[in-house]
């Protein structure tokens, strides 16, 4: 027996054994998924198949007591029609990374589930226009992290910082239109120099508020 071997485990108590196999799966991962697309005629296209560059889960395959343990916890997502390749998540303690344009792709049930996000800002100019539906239809979302920079931005006109204020805008645009809506956490990263560029701390603007309830006003600085 050496520090990197311990013999003696499987002579441990199981219920012992269980807490350890627990702990081991307690540690929350970053799970990056890409999309695979074909067209399905000359205007459309469709998800071939989503694969994640992300090692899965190790107790997955250490035996049959870890892998029963770490199946409890962890699902195959990202599934399709077309392919039998998936991904090990738990979504209760994963993030998903990817970039904005899969979130159009995005099965229904990953969608509804995903509490972490982390999206690649390909544009930031029309990251409104495309995705923010898809954002709001998240509805477990409870954090979301977009990396950003000022070559997002489309036109040459635009000011440098003004993605972050692209960004913000498309949130705040949301929020304004359904107060009910439980914004995420969401927070603008600079993707060249890793600083925080811009925040909002997410929640419901108007508790109970539906369709057609007056919006007051200054309800936004």
């Amino acid at each position: 027996m050496t520090l990197q071997t311990f013999t003696l485990f499987p002579h441990l108590p199981f219920e012992l054994r269980l807490k350890i196999w627990d702990l081991a799966l307690s540690e929350p991962r970053t799970v990056t998924i890409s999309c695979h697309r074909e067209m399905l005629d000359r205007e459309r296209r469709f998800a071939k198949s989503f694969t994640s560059s992300t090692a899965p889960p190790p107790l997955l395959h250490v035996n049959r007591e870890s892998r029963f343990e770490a199946l409890s916890r962890y699902s195959p997502l990202f599934k399709t029609a077309t392919s039998e390749v998936y991904t090990y998540i738990s979504l209760r303690q994963d993030t998903i990374q990817c970039l904005d344009s899969v979130l159009e792709y995005m099965p229904r049930y990953e969608v509804g589930h995903i509490e972490r996000l982390v999206l690649e800002v390909r544009d930031a100019e029309y990251f409104g226009h495309f995705h923010m539906d898809v954002v709001k239809r998240m509805e477990s979302l409870k954090e979301v992290e977009l990396l950003a920079g000022p070559g997002d931005l489309d036109y040459r006109w635009s000011r440098a910082e003004r993605y972050a204020q692209t960004l913000l805008g498309n949130f705040h645009e949301k929020r304004f239109e359904d107060p009910a809506w439980r914004c995420p956490r969401m927070r603008i990263v600079n993707r060249e120099s890793g600083e925080e560029v811009g925040f909002i701390e997410g929640g419901v603007l108007i508790e109970g508020w539906k369709e057609g309830d007056e919006i007051p006003d200054g309800l936004f600085p």
